[in-house]
């Protein structure tokens, strides 16, 4: 072979070969351009928010009637329990004096002093439940003893404690929102406020009356939600579709560009209310967001929407 036919021959192999790594390369981009994330989008909307002062309560009864011992004795009769339901007027119980129980060793033949065997009634003068019953029937008592305490449910308070910081938020009149322990949400008013700043905590005491005869224990803890602030129809987007760093002090969200293009826009964020939030700098009202599939994606990357990604 000669030379020239030699040189010709190493030509046509580089040729063929530099042709063949060109072709597969083109085929490598090609199939990695067109690998594009399943992601589903949503067009920014409004949402109202209100930021709230959340403090907590307890339930106190204002009311609270004892009742007492009018002479010293042995109690008789006393049927009550503790909460059983009494009205004002009632008899409470009977005592019989040391004196009475002296007297019954008497021979029955001194028929004037029968009138002074009657035992001593004490009735109660208010209505209400009894909370507390002290004694017992044949307890000894002296004159002036507790002998109960009885409740008045109607006098059924919230009592809250407020850093008097808050003191602008909070006052007389003001609406709030009563939370439960089952979940439940009951709509209030502040009714009255204690005109006395605890040296100690600096909090100051409101009351407020529960609507619609609440039936409830006293020392249950309850929630007060006082709002603080309200937006009206602010842009809000899901919490899915919003993204932060590991301090949370940068938010962003991935855009949809000619319905094919991710693009990672900063945001601001303002108040949230269950799973959406405020968003208050980044974004357009007509802006596409999208909402899963947007994790880990990185800006300009390729995507196509799936209306039902799971």
């Amino acid at each position: 072979m000669s030379t020239r036919n030699f040189i010709l021959l190493m030509y046509a192999n580089l040729l063929i070969f530099f042709t063949a790594c060109g072709s597969k390369k083109k085929v490598e981009e090609e199939k990695t351009t067109s690998v594009k994330t399943a992601v589903t989008v949503i067009q920014s909307g409004t949402q109202n928010f209100s930021d709230y002062l959340q403090l907590n309560g307890s339930t106190h009864f204002q009311k609270k009637m004892v009742v007492r011992a009018n002479i010293t004795g042995y109690i008789l009769t006393m049927p009550w329990k503790v909460g059983n339901h009494i009205k004002s007027g009632t008899l409470f119980c009977t005592i019989k004096t040391k004196e009475q129980d002296a007297l019954k060793n008497i021979d029955s033949r001194e028929p004037s002093l029968k009138q002074f065997q009657t035992p001593i009634k004490v009735m109660t003068s208010a209505s209400g439940n009894f909370t507390a019953i002290n004694y017992s029937k044949g307890d000894f008592v002296n004159e002036g003893d507790v002998l109960a305490t009885i409740t008045d449910p109607s006098s059924l308070v919230l009592l809250v404690n407020v850093p008097y910081e808050y003191h602008r938020f909070v006052y007389k009149g003001r609406s709030c929102l009563v939370k439960f322990p089952d979940g439940k949400n009951i709509a209030a008013t502040i009714q009255e406020e204690i005109p006395f700043v605890d040296s100690a905590t600096q909090t100051q005491s409101y009351l407020i009356r529960i609507p619609g005869n609440q039936v409830l224990p006293e020392n249950l803890n309850l929630i007060v939600q006082i709002p603080v602030k309200q937006k009206i129809s602010a842009s809000a987007l899901p919490l899915e579709a919003i993204q932060t760093n590991e301090t949370q002090d940068k938010f962003w969200v991935m855009k949809l560009v000619n319905d094919s293009i991710a693009v990672k826009v900063p945001v601001t964020v303002g108040l949230q209310k269950d799973s959406m939030r405020e968003i208050l700098t980044g974004l357009g009202m007509m802006d596409k967001i999208i909402v899963k599939g947007a994790y880990g994606l990185a800006d300009s990357s390729l995507v196509r929407i799936e209306p039902d990604l799971k």
